[in-house]
């Protein structure tokens, strides 16, 4: 009876887990600006430029608009470190949004990070690797969470 009753609390463990929703809200974006930040210089202007040209396709192919006018803007950040000919990059993600935070009785006008994704590569080839975690992983991600707020 006791391995039956851990069993069903793993199972709903497991379920509810899997179904969780995340501390991120994507509801009614409709723009964005596009940035792109290389702290480490591991990209060329070119790759940074076809990485923005990219994500900027892909996000208006789901009907985000990449643009100055967006109410706030999604990032790429990239940190690396290099040893010898291998490169470790790590990858972020993120929206940050003008917002307003409700504190008692005070409205205060604020610039909030409103979603986040991060990746960690080791790559031969930093450029082409960078471009296939953004563009292949971390924005299909985000577009996920996109689709599922907006119940597209």
């Amino acid at each position: 009876m006791q391995k039956l009753i851990t069993l069903f609390s793993f199972l709903f463990l497991l379920q509810s887990t899997l179904f969780a929703t995340t501390p991120y809200n994507l509801e009614a974006i409709k723009a964005l600006n596009i940035l792109v930040m290389d702290q480490d210089d591991i990209l060329s202007t070119a790759a940074e430029k076809q990485l923005k040209n990219a994500l900027k396709k892909k996000l208006a192919s789901n009907g985000i608009k990449g643009e100055k006018d967006g109410v706030g803007a999604i990032f790429v950040k990239v940190n690396a470190t290099v040893k010898g000919n291998i490169t470790i990059a790590f990858i972020t993600l993120g929206v940050g949004e003008e917002a307003i935070i409700k504190r008692g009785n005070k409205e205060i006008a604020s610039f909030a990070l409103t979603y986040t994704y991060d990746d960690m590569i080791e790559s031969l080839n930093p450029e082409t690797d960078v471009y296939d975690s953004v563009i292949n992983f971390l924005v299909d991600e985000f577009l996920e969470q996109y689709h599922e707020d907006n119940e597209i």
